[in-house]
């Protein structure tokens, strides 16, 4: 009896043999093309997907970036939608609207999203902006360790890298600011900022070029807000690379860039009872801000603590100091139109402003400032330290501080310097 015919109607090829070698050919392409076809409409639905989300972030960002690049961040993705918040997207773009700002999340699995990128748009002078600077500040965030915890390793967050000179602006691990100076058009002087962030960082590490990615969209939002406000502005390109920002603390004495001044003093003075760490970041000749954050290591408060007074400490145990609150403190300058903004951060009441012209210590905040004229530019520098630390330093303060301030003046080519007062370092014994 010949082998009965396939329901797909193959020819009958003669034997049993051929006749199932031709059904399983013919059962192979079926799949095939069904495979194929699956295939073709997922790449379509993709098509459609990342379409529909380019023209949510053009809407929900006012055409200040580029959608591509946003949903490129973080590996790629097809799918997201803007906040839902009132000021999650920023529609049209008008002086009325500044400060403004467009937040985009991921879609993940039906039901779900994930934070994915912000932008926020705002010109000079802002208060939502301001530069805020304390002694409370904890820039290491640590809320209990172990008891042979160090916590002074490694910083929450980086400094402010320049791009480039930093005539262009900043970036941290996770976001770039740029600022675009441009004319009015009452012929004034004025400066749109933007500030695109990474939000995914928390949960995924943002990767040098995502950096970049993440500077090229801030410098083009720069751009178009300049001109939807009607400013001239020119700004300098990106540059091809920006090092890798890092928040590791390193030895104080072999610190460079924006702590270069730390390890001459040290190396002139000696470190006494000061950091033995530091954490800088690169000196640029036009950078609108720079710092320098320096730690005490936990074997460093070890070996200073037996010469320690109760009127230094505090309350503070040498527990609490290694484990709780470790002894810091943390030189900054600001530049420009930052310079004008600069404020002390009071908790639950009016900041403090620290004006261009000016000097003093906030001793709410631990906070001592000076003021200088850098390139006919407004500067402002701080000294932020933390409490209890104040006091075991209380000696070295004044000429830590202007020796800070006198390197600053020298690279920055500042005059018309101004110092608190002497009396301003003698801090009480509470």
């Amino acid at each position: 009896m010949p082998f009965p015919r396939s329901r797909w109607l193959t020819p009958d090829r003669g034997s049993r043999r051929r006749n199932a070698v031709n059904q399983l050919v013919a059962v192979a392409a079926v799949f095939g093309v069904g495979a194929g076809g699956w295939g073709l409409w997922l790449e379509t639905r993709d098509q459609f997907d990342r379409s529909a989300s380019r023209d949510r972030i053009a809407k929900a960002c006012a055409g200040l970036v580029d959608p591509d690049q946003v949903l490129d961040l973080d590996g790629g993705t097809t799918r997201v939608r803007a906040g839902s918040e009132d000021n999650d997207s920023m529609g049209g773009l008008g002086t009325a609207s500044m400060p403004a700002r467009c937040e985009i999340y991921r879609v993940g699995k039906p039901g779900t999203t994930y934070n994915h990128f912000l932008l926020s748009v705002w010109s000079n002078p802002s208060d939502d902006f301001a530069q805020l600077v304390s002694g409370w500040d904890d820039p290491f965030g640590i809320l209990g360790g172990a008891p042979d915890a160090d916590v002074t390793r490694e910083a929450e967050q980086t400094g402010a890298y320049p791009i480039g000179d930093g005539r262009l602006g900043v970036y941290y691990g996770n976001a770039a600011v740029v600022k675009a100076k441009c004319t009015d058009k009452s012929g004034g002087t004025t400066s749109i900022n933007t500030m695109t962030v990474a939000k995914y960082f928390e949960d995924a590490p943002v990767t040098d070029a995502d950096r970049r990615t993440l500077a090229g969209l801030a410098r083009t939002a720069a751009v178009r807000a300049a001109k939807k406000l009607g400013c001239k502005a020119a700004l300098p390109a990106l540059p091809a690379e920006l090092p890798t920002p890092s928040a590791k603390l390193v030895s104080a004495k072999s610190a460079g860039g924006t702590c270069g001044w730390y390890a001459g003093y040290i190396a002139a003075k000696g470190r006494w009872r000061l950091p033995d760490r530091a954490l800088a970041t690169p000196a640029a000749a036009h950078a609108q801000e720079e710092s320098c954050l320096l730690g005490v290591s936990s074997k460093e408060v070890r070996r200073m603590w037996p010469d320690l007074g109760k009127d230094e400490v505090g309350g503070d145990s040498l527990d609490d100091v290694i484990r709780l609150a470790p002894f810091w403190l943390r030189t900054e300058s600001y530049f420009g139109d930052e310079a004008r903004e600069v404020a002390t951060d009071h908790f639950g009441r009016e900041h403090t402003s620290l004006s261009p012209g000016t000097a003093g210590h906030d001793g709410e905040e631990d906070v001592w400032w000076a003021s200088s004229t850098c390139a006919g530019q407004p500067a402002v520098h701080t000294l932020s330290i933390d409490y209890p630390y104040d006091k075991v330093v209380q000696k070295r303060l004044q000429a830590l501080f202007k020796a800070y301030v006198t390197d600053v003046a020298a690279r920055r080519d500042c005059a018309d310097l101004k110092f608190p007062a002497a009396a301003m370092f003698q801090l009480s014994k509470a």
